[in-house]
């Protein structure tokens, strides 16, 4: 199963992974573990339709879906704001359930915005370089892969990352 150190304390990998980091931090990307956390309110920062956010973790209430439609700015903002508000000294694993589609590809738009994958490359160019000097994996559904072609070099989801937690939907 995949897990790698990706960019500064920053992991990417499978569900199942995750005890071979012990990370700090978690961003989990499904509707299954948003619906798991959500019910522990004792925790809860904030939380929308969209996500859940508690000291330590982000839930993204994602489906593993080939309909472009179920994939949107909204559920991708707090995703990377989290990504990159992480505190240099602090680990934090990200991953769905494989590690290869919607994981991955947070992690392809969160390193297009940071600048470590440069963004005036094509975006075929620009995802031959994750898959082929980064991250492996990554074998993405027509969903998740339409909405990326669809909405890079992703300068949307770099706008709103300095909105505060309570305003993102």
């Amino acid at each position: 199963m995949p897990c790698e150190n990706i960019i500064d304390k920053i992991y990417l990998g499978d569900q199942f992974s995750k005890r071979l980091v012990n990370p700090d931090k978690e961003l989990k990307i499904s509707n299954v573990f948003y619906n798991i956390l959500k019910k522990d309110t004792s925790e809860i920062l904030y939380q929308t339709k969209n996500f859940v956010l508690t000291k330590n973790k982000l839930a993204i209430n994602l489906l593993d879906s080939h309909d472009v439609r179920n994939f949107s700015d909204d559920l991708f903002i707090p995703a990377i704001k989290f990504l990159i508000e992480n505190p240099n000294d602090k680990s934090l694993y990200t991953h769905c359930q494989l590690g290869i589609s919607r994981s991955a590809s947070t992690i392809f738009m969160f390193l297009v915005i940071k600048g470590v994958i440069d963004n005036t490359l094509s975006f075929e160019q620009a995802l031959e370089k994750y898959v082929k000097d980064i991250y492996p994996f990554m074998k993405v559904n027509l969903g998740v892969y339409t909405y990326l072609k669809n909405n890079y070099p992703f300068y949307n989801i770099k706008s709103k990352l300095n909105t505060d937690w309570k305003d993102l939907k």
